[in-house]
């Protein structure tokens, strides 16, 4: 049986969906009076009421399973959940719980540009949690995925909403930093033939779409695709810094947070080379993508 850490998600619903229609047996930790659950139980998943916070829920959740799936994250902290307790003590609670519970193989989702220097705090946790993954002694499977985009995800769907209502689209800082999409469909399919394929084992993968693109024309290419053309104007990091350390501070989810903008200033890519041979794909180009699941 496979445990699934975050399978109400973006990447998680999208997983269990597969999974089941492949004929695995899926169990889903799941926190008590969370709204997705339903979409999921649906589906014929066994759930497991528990939290990556709360170790003894863990060691429940892994009892007779095989492989663990660990997808929980968070991209900006808040009340009660920051980058340390998520991606460092949630990943120690979880590799705990599976060592107690003799789990064979451990499936960490790290981020591309994880790195124990990084300039965020994001980064610095997801290489943190790394280590821990590969020091636990389990057999492992880490993947660093770029910017993944789908049915469902927040980044396209905020981008839309952005390019639908505001009167100019802006864009912080010179929108020249580099991204590499990559479909939901294809980081599943190489996810399920990572963790099914022995030889596969103790690896990490950078896996991510199959061109770099520039900020400003990931805009460009989905105001295409929504008929849109509006002007655009790009806003200083340096303004944006003030503003966002204000909303940080008064709002429980500000709309972008100061290390968001850090990040989306450097460049998120990567050789995919080794993905698509060991994996055997042919990543999708992003306007293929969005063709997709973009509803306009």
């Amino acid at each position: 049986m496979i445990l699934i850490a975050g399978g109400t998600g973006f990447v998680g619903s999208h997983l269990v969906s597969r999974l089941i229609n492949e004929g695995h047996k899926v169990r889903c930790v799941v926190r008590e009076g969370s709204s997705k659950v339903g979409r999921i139980k649906d589906l014929g998943v066994e759930i497991a009421a528990g939290d990556i916070s709360d170790p003894a829920s863990l060691n429940n959740a892994c009892k007779g399973i095989d492989t663990v799936i660990h997808l929980v994250g968070i991209i900006q902290e808040q009340k009660g959940m920051t980058f340390q307790s998520i991606h460092v003590d949630g990943t120690r609670n979880l590799i705990n719980a599976a060592k107690k519970n003799n789990v064979r193989l451990f499936y960490y989702q790290s981020a591309n540009g994880a790195d124990k220097n990084g300039r965020t705090a994001y980064y610095r946790t997801k290489a943190e949690a790394e280590e821990i993954v590969k020091a636990s002694g389990l057999d492992y499977i880490i993947f660093r995925p770029s910017l993944i985009y789908g049915n469902g995800d927040e980044f396209v769907l905020r981008l839309t909403k952005i390019i639908r209502e505001a009167p100019v689209i802006p864009i912080i800082g010179s929108g020249e930093s580099l991204l590499q999409p990559i479909f939901i469909d294809d980081l599943i399919a190489c996810l399920i033939k990572a963790i099914t394929t022995p030889q596969f084992r103790s690896r990490t993968f950078c896996v991510a779409g199959p061109e770099q693109i520039r900020f400003e024309d990931i805009i460009n290419r989905i105001a295409d695709a929504m008929g849109i053309k509006k002007s655009k104007f790009h806003i200083p990091v340096t303004l944006m810094r003030p503003a966002a350390m204000i909303m940080e501070a008064l709002l429980p989810k500000p709309p972008v947070t100061w290390e968001q903008i850090i990040m989306l200033q450097g460049d998120n890519v990567c050789d995919i080379k080794e993905m698509k041979e060991v994996f055997n794909i042919e990543p999708v180009p992003f306007n293929e993508g969005l063709k997709r699941f973009l509803v306009l």
